[in-house]
């Protein structure tokens, strides 16, 4: 009886059409580079070299439905995949559901800052220049618990806006405005962040209030950050050129950031980055500059400058292997701005200066 009801079950399953369209996508990502002077800290003496490797795996599951009204009801899962300490609970990364309109796109859930997924980390810090663009700031990476709208293109413009609820009270624990405009040949982009700070935010842009990544903390209501952006790109007969400047802003008593009793904290940034592309070979070449820091009218000699080589060549259609060099520039040695890991900056302990020469390959699916 239990072989003829499971099998009954299966055939009905599978001659039951499917009401919804699921996927499973991601990628795939290997590192393998050697840094000089790889300092655990600023404060540290050590100067000695160091092989190292990073495995970045992502797996992406995501639904959509046809309503009978037209729209669309659409819903991601998304992790990526513990390979030392991190990531190891499923939607920590993303998960959300969201409703495509004629009149725009809404998404409800733990969802990456449009500012950065789509204009600080790629396409402007893509190929090695994140980790300033991206992964230094006074934005935030993710929201745990937010409200996100998307509009619709008009003649190449759009816009977005993105509200997390915190604890649901009537103040926001952040809120962000982004807009774009896309021909042809060029695109400008913009963007606009404030959020409370959490007793432990600091110059790491990787996740909301300094929690864990997807996961709020308790926010302090006199403490704020605030970030504003605009860059452009334009692209002409295999070249694409482009430039962004970022202005950081922090307030009130910031751990990591300046300290204690200081009002006010901004750094501002510059990124200019050229690329040639032809057949199955990219060439991309980017310099970064990070302006002195200033506490309360008080300039600090702590500006950085970093150059940025990637040659990429495609493997396949799925794959590309590629070749980087990144060397960061320090004003005054051990003096890295508000930064506050050497992570952020390929080591460096307290040395002037770091060089990261890295090989790898990068799969999607």
């Amino acid at each position: 009886m239990f072989k003829r009801t499971l099998l009954a079950s299966m055939v009905a399953l599978i001659a039951t059409p499917a009401l919804a369209e699921v996927s499973i996508g991601g990628s795939a990502e290997m590192d393998f580079f050697y840094r000089t002077n790889n300092g655990d800290s600023f404060a540290d003496t050590d100067t000695s070299g160091k092989f190292m490797q990073e495995i970045d795996l992502i797996v992406n599951i995501d639904g959509k439905d046809r309503l009978d009204n037209g729209s669309t009801l659409s819903w991601r899962l998304a992790q990526k995949v513990a390979t030392d300490f991190r990531y190891d609970s499923w939607g920590q990364r993303e998960a959300w559901i969201g409703y495509d309109t004629p009149f725009g796109t809404f998404r409800f859930g733990n969802q990456f800052s449009t500012l950065y997924l789509t204009m600080l980390d790629w396409p402007y810090g893509a190929n090695g220049v994140t980790n300033l663009t991206g992964d230094f700031g006074a934005h935030e990476a993710d929201y745990p618990r937010a409200i996100t709208y998307l509009s619709p293109k008009w003649n190449g413009f759009s816009f977005g806006a993105q509200y997390d609820l915190g604890s649901g009270d009537s103040d926001a624990n952040a809120y962000e405005v982004t807009a774009a405009y896309a021909a042809d040949a060029f695109n400008i982009d913009a963007g606009y962040y404030q959020g409370k700070n959490s007793e432990s935010i600091d110059s790491e842009a990787a996740s909301f209030g300094g929690n864990s990544w997807g996961a709020g903390g308790s926010y302090n209501t006199d403490n704020k950050a605030r970030e504003y952006f605009i860059g452009g790109r334009y692209r002409f007969s295999g070249f694409e050129v482009g430039a962004g400047y970022i202005r950081n802003e922090w307030y009130g008593d910031v751990p990591n950031v300046h300290a204690a009793g200081s009002d006010k904290t901004t750094v501002d940034q510059y990124l200019i980055r050229g690329g040639y592309t032809t057949g199955k070979h990219n060439f991309i070449l980017a310099y970064e500059f990070i302006d002195d820091s200033k506490t309360d009218g008080t300039t600090r000699d702590d500006g950085i400058q970093a150059i940025n080589f990637q040659y990429t060549y495609t493997l396949s259609k799925q794959t590309v292997g590629f070749l980087q060099l990144r060397h960061h520039m320090l004003d005054t040695a051990g003096q890295p701005s508000v930064m506050h890991a050497s992570y952020q900056l390929d080591g460096i302990g307290d040395e002037d200066n770091v060089t990261r020469l890295l090989v790898g390959t990068w799969t999607g699916f």
